[in-house]
């Protein structure tokens, strides 16, 4: 039986209450990748020129907030992170979930490795759960490139 996404958020945080409840902290789909020169601070000796910095949003290590109904037991599943712009899968976490019946609803958060390692380029990325080769839903994340105040890339 084929399980219903009901819910794919990417997220900067995941946090479970005491009463099981999600809090979902910074959601996002696009990412700023690039170095910026550091802002000159008057304390700098003259002619010291500022150290680059990374700029943008870095979420760090996101996670995955899904949530699923219609889920057998021992159904697998996999999250795959693809770059769109390369038509390549750069990452993938399988698992299996053990079902609570059918009309259960069932959530699972996935920590994702640290986007920096995994998103090089700027570009078209999709987060997508995948079942039995089929891709039950899709996130999509843009990832663009900072440019300069004078227009230029860093």
């Amino acid at each position: 039986m084929k399980p219903i996404l009901q819910a794919l958020v990417l997220a900067e945080r995941v946090w479970t209450d005491q009463n099981n409840k999600k809090i979902i902290g910074g959601t996002f789909n696009q990412v700023l990748i690039g170095r910026m020169p550091r802002p000159e601070q008057a304390s700098q000796p003259p002619g010291a020129k500022g150290v680059p910095l990374a700029a943008g949003h870095d979420p760090g290590c996101p996670m995955a907030y899904i949530s699923l109904t219609d889920v057998v037991d021992a159904t697998t599943l996999s999250l795959q992170f693809f770059n769109l712009s390369r038509n390549r899968m750069i990452a993938e976490r399988t698992f299996e979930i053990k079902g609570r019946g059918r009309l259960a609803t069932i959530e699972l958060v996935v920590p994702l490795p640290p986007l920096a390692q995994i998103v090089k380029e700027a570009g078209s990325y999709t987060l997508d759960v995948v079942w039995q080769g089929e891709i039950l839903g899709s996130h999509r994340l843009t990832v663009k490139e900072i440019e300069h105040a004078e227009g230029g890339k860093p």
